[in-house]
């Protein structure tokens, strides 16, 4: 019996082969998109629970008096809660937040090769009792008793000393001044470091560096803040307490509570206790993160099982007639019941299949950057919760098999023979469906188009005085190269320059699409009174004709002792500030010309301390150390350019280094661009809801003409024309879509609102925007329901009327 129902379910499959292969490629896809997006949901959901003690591990916040915690604490709060008995605490142990450092590590040949960016973190000798992280290789007791004591996680050690590396023993040696340095370390380090043991990877979901890589923990670190006097007033790190067995976190924070203890540094701040990670960064910005991700995905999924069950039911309830026939032959709703969902499940097997295979394929892709985190998609975990996945549709194919079942029942024999069935409830059900996409459809559609307007409108406002073409075209390369002197790095530089196609190179000491600063500016010195906070920029003298920026008053920047500002700064200032000083941190600086607006940052700043509007121009110390160069290249040799650049680099840098180019305007979408790390992932949503909305109104027209071919017969010999055959057809979608475009334009309206107070400027969303969308999602269903209305309507009526 059951190789019968496999014979015909594979029958049907090949009789609808156009609408299943819709149904089995649609739903693979928005599987793949629903499992990716609850795969980042699960993965926030689980943060710290990496870690085996997690559930009894808290973590000591400061927390102001309106109840917000304060990011961090300093190193002197762990110092302070080691000398007050805590009955509830069994170990404690503070960590220094992560630091990116650069390092020479000598390999097995002996010499030292650099290697920057080296995510590091300073922890005490309690970290392991606490963490429990897994040694791999080298001993954790030796470490605690070696000064500079490096723990390399385990990927990190493949990356550099390859798969049969022995790293156990290697110098490392960093080769900058840390901010927690002591005096007497030079700028460009010179520190020795041990790698003493490896451990296990530490995975991204935990707290103590909130999804972003975690390279080295470091031990007795002469450099760290532990040992460094800023510590007293600097919220550096972490605190964390191993709590006995027995005791809650709950009953540590009442203790606390009732101690009423407070930093030294932060008096207005009172010392509590919280579950691990609430306190931290990760606990305010996971709930937003999981709620978007996991609408998402339930939107995408929906779209793919609607359409799937939207043809399910719909050739399930042509098929009146079989079912009735087999009643009675003597087939029992068991039985029905058991063909039905055969031929479901196997159609649902086939998606995921084809899901499997693009998670596969698609597998060196999923690496997910926005600004504030990276995320590392693990494949063999998403094919696991997919699999998860697949019982959860199973069982709601089930449901849908079942109430198909229960629906034929009712259905008298001799209905079902003649093919009499009422269709108005088949038709309510696929209506509803297709409402429900469309709806969903509007929402991705509107959010695609939003994010691109929004990208547009940021990348040309910031640096505005140079256009989307310009910034193209020049080319921005990082040289933040401690073991490079700055001889090294202008050699460079003017040989970059030498090329044909540079039209002007700029220093500088930092990136300018995310290295803008804000200080405060005194109008008279010494007088807090006249404060201003403004962004600054050390800008070289020719950063003004680079950038386009025009002087509307006075002079450029001709030596170390002058500034210029902006007029946003200026119309700030009180009192007339041409040719007069402000004075900052530095010393006081002779304000020499005024510019235009020059936007670095789009994004609204609320009311607060740090809350900075304008911007002021310091002058570019040429002694100090030079961190980036741009290359301003001909519009045509843009690619040359970079590539012999590439080539310069690649040349000067040792092979642990690889050279990075990029241009300007991608500077500014990687790290000002929200919005542009946004879009394209929406736009494939937006693009998948589409094509599969489309594909399910093709469906239904198509079971709507081929139910209805004796009606269009009858009509075309009574007379009826071509546009009268089109609206019968036409006039359901169209209220379709008004109906579900009048719902999700209110709704989506509020949300680009709301979206809209975190910018200072916002594409235009008027009228306009909202009738472009309608009017291209109209056109898109008219035409996908006019090409399969036409093949009908050109038919013989005479061909049709003897078929019946």
């Amino acid at each position: 019996m059951l190789q019968h129902y496999f014979q015909i379910a594979i029958r049907h499959l090949l009789k609808y082969k156009t609408q299943n292969l819709i149904s089995i490629v649609g739903l693979a896809v928005c599987l793949l998109c629903f499992s990716i997006c609850m795969y980042c949901s699960r993965f926030f959901l689980s943060i710290d629970q990496c870690f085996e003690n997690h559930d009894h591990i808290a973590d000591i916040v400061l927390k102001s008096s309106n109840g917000e915690f304060f990011s961090g604490t300093p190193a002197t709060v762990f110092e302070q809660l080691q000398d007050i008995p805590l009955n509830e605490v069994d170990i404690l142990t503070h960590i220094a937040n992560a630091d990116p450092r650069p390092y020479n590590i000598e390999m097995k040949d002996g010499k030292e090769y650099p290697f920057t960016e080296m995510s590091t973190i300073e922890i005490d000798s309690c970290f392991r009792q606490v963490f429990t992280p897994k040694i791999i290789a080298g001993s954790w007791d030796v470490a605690v008793h070696t000064p500079n004591a490096i723990i390399m996680m385990e990927s990190t050690a493949r990356k550099v000393f390859g798969e049969n590396g022995d790293p156990i023993g290697k110098r490392m040696v960093l080769t900058k001044k840390l901010m927690s340095s002591p005096d007497a370390t030079p700028n460009s380090g010179g520190t020795v470091y041990t790698i003493q043991a490896i451990i296990k990877d530490i995975p991204q979901n935990n707290s103590l560096n909130f999804c972003n890589r975690i390279d080295l923990l470091v031990l007795n670190d002469s450099e760290g803040l532990f040992q460094s006097e800023s510590r007293k007033f600097t919220t550096g790190c972490s605190t964390f307490a191993l709590l006995h067995k027995g005791k809650s976190v709950q009953q540590l924070e009442d203790h606390l509570r009732e101690l009423n203890l407070s930093s030294d540094a932060f008096p207005d701040n009172t010392i509590c206790a919280t579950a691990l990670g609430k306190g931290a960064y990760s606990a305010t910005f996971s709930p937003y993160f999981i709620s978007v991700t996991t609408a998402l995905g339930i939107l995408i999924l929906l779209i793919g099982l609607l359409n799937f069950f939207h043809f399910l039911t719909g050739s399930f309830l042509n098929r009146s007639r079989e079912y009735s026939l087999r009643k009675v032959l003597g087939s029992s709703n068991h039985q029905l019941l058991s063909q039905l969902f055969i031929q479901s499940a196997l159609i649902i097997l086939l998606a995921f299949l084809i899901t499997f295979c693009l998670i596969e394929l698609l597998a060196p892709f999923f690496h997910l950057t926005l600004v504030v985190f990276t995320l590392e998609i693990d494949k063999t975990s998403l094919m696991k919760q997919c699999s998860e996945y697949l019982i959860l549709i199973f069982l709601l194919n089930l449901l849908i098999c079942t109430l198909t079942v229960a629906y034929t029942h009712r259905i008298s024999i001799q209905e079902g023979i003649k093919g009499n069935v009422r269709r108005m409830s088949k038709h309510f059900i696929r209506n509803t469906m297709l409402c429900i996409q469309f709806f969903i459809c509007w929402i991705f559609v509107t959010l695609a188009v939003s994010l691109y307007l929004q990208t547009e409108k940021t990348t040309s406002t910031l640096f505005g005085t140079l256009s989307k073409e310009e910034k193209e075209c020049i080319l921005s390369i990082p040289l933040n190269y401690t073991f490079m002197k700055n001889e090294e790095k202008l050699a460079i530089t003017e040989r970059i320059a030498q090329h044909s196609g540079v039209q002007e190179r700029l220093l500088s000491n930092n990136n300018y699409a995310g290295g803008i600063s804000i200080t405060g500016f005194q109008s008279e010195e010494n007088n807090r009174d006249s404060n201003i906070n403004s962004s600054f920029i050390y800008a070289a003298p020719n950063f003004f004709h680079f950038m386009n920026i025009p002087l509307l008053k006075g002079n450029n920047l001709q030596n170390n002792t002058e500034m210029v500002i902006d007029d946003v700064l200026e119309k700030r200032i009180p009192k007339p500030i041409l040719g007069n000083i402000l004075y900052n941190f530095n010393g006081g600086y002779t304000v020499k010309g005024i510019t235009s607006s020059f936007i670095t940052n789009v994004y609204f700043q609320s009311e607060s301390l740090f809350r900075s509007e304008g911007m002021a121009f310091l002058p570019l110390k040429m002694e100090g150390p030079i961190e980036y160069c741009y290359i301003k290249c001909l519009p045509a040799q843009v690619k040359a350019v970079e590539e012999y650049a590439f080539q310069v680099l690649r040349e000067a840098l040792p092979y642990t280094l690889s050279p990075q180019i990029s241009t300007l305007q991608q500077d500014l979408e990687e790290i000002q661009g929200l919005e542009s790390k946004m879009k394209n992932i929406i736009l494939f949503f937006a693009i998948v809801s589409v094509i599969i909305t489309l594909l399910g109104v093709y469906s239904a027209i198509t079971l709507d003409t081929e139910h209805r071919c004796k009606e269009v017969a009858i009509r075309k010999v009574n007379g009826a024309g071509l546009w009268q055959i089109l609206y019968l057809f036409l006039r359901m979608y169209v209220r379709i879509l008004i109906i579900t475009a009048v719902i999700a334009f209110p709704l989506l309206y509020i949300i680009l609102q709301l979206w809209k107070q975190m910018y200072i400027v916002f594409f235009d969303d008027g009228f306009c925007f909202w009738i472009c969308i309608f009017i291209g999602i109209v056109l898109m269903t008219l035409l996908t329901v006019i090409f399969r209305i036409l093949k009908i309507a050109k038919i013989n009526p005479v061909d049709i009327i003897k078929t019946e």
